[in-house]
């Protein structure tokens, strides 16, 4: 994802590379990329100024890159998802010193759904059975994925009695709970990123299905919240927030 970051950045007018950030120890590091028309040094310490830093590395790189920030005061997007409870606590109080974008998915269309969700459970009714499937490549670390989990407690929170979320099924595990809400996480290949949520009542079945093509679409998720959050208060924001401001001011396509 980072590499993709850097690739729409290098072609869009409103923003300047000041430094590809790597994890230490990482092969790169040191070494220079080709980005757009000119080389971008691989480095694991911020030694330049900057505007926004783009977080697309693991849990424990958002750790870092977060102090990073708040001793710089330097705004901070985040694409990282499988915090665990402690780092999402932390995540929240740097919120109160510095303004911080996160998300569990980029894209417009998947935060579509999400604001979808809750007109479209009210609408059902508690009779509908829900299921969720994600794919994604073989190389993502968390399961589920931050989306599912996303679009799972929008479900939960939409539904006029809140029932358990599960990750799967195994064993004899009886008859379905009417307000079960599951999720099943697929890894394979090189899968980009797909989101599947079902709704089935008696005689038909509802499928919403979102499909990434391209990590492109995250990528330009991510640069349009890092445009976005420059200047802004303290505080933890959303990419619905940016999807909403510029909704309100014709620009969301």
């Amino acid at each position: 994802m980072g590499r993709c970051v850097l690739d729409l950045a290098a072609r869009d007018e409103r923003f300047a590379i000041a430094a590809a950030l790597t994890a230490p120890g990482c092969l790169m590091s040191g070494k220079a990329i080709r980005v757009g028309d000119r080389d971008a040094q691989v480095v694991e310490r911020l030694e330049t100024e900057c505007d926004v830093l783009i977080d697309f590395s693991l849990p424990a790189g958002t750790m870092a890159w977060l102090s990073v920030c708040e001793g710089r005061e330097i705004p901070i997007v985040i694409g990282v998802t499988g915090h665990d409870a402690v780092q999402s606590a932390r995540i929240r109080e740097a919120a109160r010193r510095i303004p911080i974008l996160l998300s569990a998915n980029f894209s417009v269309g998947v935060n579509a759904i999400l604001e979808l969700i809750e007109p479209l459970v009210r609408a059902l009714g508690d009779g509908y059975d829900i299921e969720i499937v994600e794919t994604h490549h073989r190389h993502k670390v968390d399961a589920p994925s931050g989306t599912a989990l996303a679009m799972a407690r929008e479900l939960q929170a939409s539904r006029s009695e809140e029932g358990e979320i599960i990750f799967g099924r195994k064993g004899p595990t009886g008859e379905r709970p009417s307000r079960q809400i599951a999720i099943h996480a697929l890894r394979m290949g090189d899968a980009v990123g797909q989101h599947e949520i079902h709704f089935s009542g008696c005689g038909e079945t509802i499928t919403i299905r979102h499909t990434a093509h391209s990590r492109e679409t995250f990528a330009a998720g991510a640069l349009r919240a890092a445009a976005w959050i420059v200047g802004r208060d303290a505080g933890l924001y959303t990419i619905c927030d940016v999807l909403s401001s510029t909704a309100k001011r014709g620009l969301w396509p």
